[in-house]
C-alpha cells in the first residue's frame, strides 16, 4: 500500500477556524497532537544534511481576524484633514465678507461719493479733510498785507453734470475809498482762474469772487479775505494750500475775479485816478474797454503762465508782465509802459502820449521765442500838435520783429532800438521822423516809400559799410538840423536773416 504524502503547509497559512456556537468564525485552536512528520518519497528532495528539520523553530502564528478588527485599513487621518481644510475655507470666506461690509460702511460714513458723468467719472470727493492730515492755506507774507475779513460764501449751487466742477459759490468785497491803492493777490498751488476788469455805473468799486470746486470742503480750504496794507492800501487775497502728496483732481480749485470800477465819482463828480496792482499767478487778465471810461495813475498787472489781454486801457504808468503766455490788445500810456513776457508773442497797438516837453514817454517791449509785433502811435498834447520826446525799445530772440509807427507828430524826437536774432526784422518809420539810423544784419534792404512831397523837402541819405551795416540820415529842409536841436536815433539789429527798413 502506498501512503500519499500530505502537502506541506506553509508556515504562513492560517489554521482553520472553528465555528462557535453562534455560527461565527473564531480563532483556530491548536491541535492536541503535533503534526505528523512528513514522509519523504523519491519525488521529494531530501533536506541538506546540515539542517535539522525538527530543530527549526515553529513559524509565528498570525492571529486571525476577529469580529472587531476591520478587514481593510482605515482612512480616518485623511478624512480629518479634509474636514479641517473645509472648515478653514468657510472661516476665510466669512472673514472676507465681513471685511468688505466694514469697508462699505466706512466709506459711507466718511461721505464719499463718485460723480458719474462724462467729466466727473472716477473723481472721489471727500466732504471733509482727513483729521490726521490737515490741509491748510498758505499764510500771507506780512509785507503783502494782513487779512481783516474772510469771505462769506453765498449762492452755493450744484452745477449740472458735464460741468468741469461740481459746486460754485460767490462772495463780494467792497472798496470804501476808490482813491486808495487797490491790490489783488493770490498764493498757493491751487489758486488759478480769471480776472476781468469792467467799467461800472456804481458809486464804489467792488470785487465779485466766484469759486468752483468739487466739494464745499475743498473750497473751504482756501482763505479768501479782505486785506489792508499800511494806511492807503486795500485789496483782496486768495490763498490756497501748497501742493501735497495725496492731492488729486478732486482737490482742484478755480476762481473768477470780476473787478468793477465806477466811471463817475460820487454825486456825478469826475472819477478818481485809479491805482491797481495785481500779483495773480495762473490767472488770465482781461481788461474790457476802459480807455474812454476811466484812467489809471498806476497800473501794474503781473501773472504767470496765463495771458493778459486788453480791449483798451489808459494809464500814466503801466507794467504788464507775464511768462509763457501772450500779451495782446490796445494800451495807452503818457509816462511809461512796459510789456514783458517770455516764450510767447506780443501783439499790441500802443499809443504814447507826450504831455510835456520836459519828460520823455517810454515804451519797453520784451519777449523771446515769440514774435514781437506792435503798431506804435506817437501823439502830443501841445497846442501846435508838434514836438514830443519818445523812447521805444523792442527786443525778442529767435522770432520775427515787426514794428511800425503809423502816427508821429512833426518835430518830435524818437529814439528806437529794435533787436532780434535768427529771424527777420521789419521796421516802418513814420515820414515825420528826422534823425539818424543804423541797420545791422546779413542782408539789409532799405525802401524809400513814396509819399506826397511836392516841394521835395525830405531827404534820405544812407551808405552801406563793409561789415554789412547800413548808416543813414533822414532830414527835412524846412527844419534844418541845428546844433541845439536833438535829433532822433534808430537802431535795428538782427542776424542770419533779412532786415527790411522802410523809411
Amino acid at each position: 500500500m502506498i501512503i500519499e504524502p500530505e502537502s506541506p503547509k506553509s508556515p504562513t497559512d492560517p489554521a482553520p477556524a472553528e465555528t462557535s456556537r453562534d455560527g461565527l468564525a473564531g480563532p483556530a485552536r491548536p491541535h492536541a497532537q503535533p503534526a505528523p512528520f512528513p514522509i519523504f518519497v523519491d519525488t521529494y528532495a531530501m533536506p541538506p544534511p546540515y539542517v535539522s528539520y525538527r530543530a527549526a523553530s515553529p513559524p509565528p502564528e498570525t492571529p486571525a481576524p476577529t469580529q472587531t478588527t476591520p478587514l481593510l485599513p482605515t482612512h480616518r487621518k485623511f478624512s480629518t484633514h479634509k474636514r479641517r481644510r473645509r472648515q478653514r475655507r468657510i472661516i476665510f470666506v466669512a472673514a472676507s465678507v465681513l471685511l468688505n461690509c466694514l469697508l462699505v460702511l466706512l466709506l459711507l460714513r466718511r461721505g464719499r461719493r463718485s460723480i458719474q458723468d462724462d467729466t466727473h467719472v472716477g473723481i472721489v470727493v471727500p466732504e471733509e479733510p482727513l483729521p490726521h492730515h490737515p490741509i491748510e492755506a498758505v499764510k500771507p507774507d506780512p509785507g503783502l498785507g494782513r487779512c481783516v475779513r474772510r469771505a462769506q460764501w453765498s449762492n452755493a449751487t450744484l452745477l449740472p453734470s458735464g460741468a468741469a466742477f461740481a459746486y460754485e459759490s460767490s462772495a463780494r468785497f467792497g472798496f470804501s475809498d476808490p482813491s486808495m491803492a487797490m491790490f489783488l493777490l493770490a498764493q498757493g498751488a491751487h489758486a488759478s482762474g480769471h480776472l476781468d476788469i469792467h467799467p461800472s455805473s456804481t458809486e464804489l468799486p467792488y470785487l465779485l469772487v466766484t469759486a468752483r470746486s468739487h466739494s464745499l470742503a475743498v473750497r473751504d480750504r482756501a482763505n479768501v479775505c479782505l486785506m489792508e496794507r499800511d494806511k492807503d492800501g486795500l485789496g483782496v487775497g486768495v490763498f490756497t494750500p501748497n501742493a501735497f502728496d495725496e492731492q488729486g483732481p478732486q482737490d482742484k480749485l478755480e476762481f473768477d475775479l470780476a473787478l468793477y470800477l465806477p466811471t463817475a465819482g460820487r454825486r456825478g463828480s469826475s472819477p478818481p485816478l485809479y491805482n491797481l496792482e495785481t500779483s495773480l499767478p495762473l490767472f488770465a487778465h482781461n481788461l474790457h474797454s476802459l480807455k474812454d471810461a476811466i484812467e489809471f495813475q498806476e497800473l501794474h498787472l503781473k501773472s504767470r503762465n496765463a495771458p493778459i489781454v486788453a480791449d483798451s486801457v489808459y494809464a500814466r504808468n503801466a507794467t504788464i508782465r507775464t511768462t509763457n503766455a501772450h500779451i495782446q490788445g490796445s494800451f495807452d500810456a503818457s509816462a511809461h509802459l512796459s510789456l514783458i513776457t517770455t516764450n510767447a508773442l506780443i501783439d499790441t497797438t500802443v499809443t504814447l502820449h507826450s504831455t510835456t516837453i520836459f519828460k520823455t514817454t517810454e515804451l519797453v517791449m520784451q519777449t523771446r521765442n515769440g514774435q514781437l509785433e506792435s503798431a506804435i502811435n506817437l501823439l502830443t498834447t501841445s497846442a501846435t500838435g508838434e514836438g514830443g520826446n519818445f523812447n521805444v525799445s523792442a527786443h525778442t530772440a529767435d522770432a520775427p520783429l515787426v514794428i511800425s509807427f503809423p502816427k508821429s507828430p512833426a518835430r518830435s524826437t524818437l529814439n528806437f532800438n529794435g533787436v532780434t536774432s535768427n529771424a527777420r526784422a521789419d521796421v516802418w518809420l513814420n515820414h515825420a521822423y528826422e534823425g539818424r539810423f543804423a541797420l545791422l544784419s546779413n542782408i539789409v534792404l532799405v525802401d524809400k516809400r513814396p509819399f506826397l512831397d511836392v516841394k521835395n523837402l525830405r531827404s534820405v541819405i544812407y551808405d552801406a559799410l563793409e561789415d554789412g551795416s547800413v548808416l543813414g540820415v533822414v532830414s527835412w529842409k524846412k527844419w534844418p538840423i541845428l546844433k541845439s536841436k536833438v535829433v532822433g536815433n534808430v537802431n535795428v539789429t538782427t542776424s542770419n536773416s533779412i532786415l527790411n527798413f522802410f523809411v
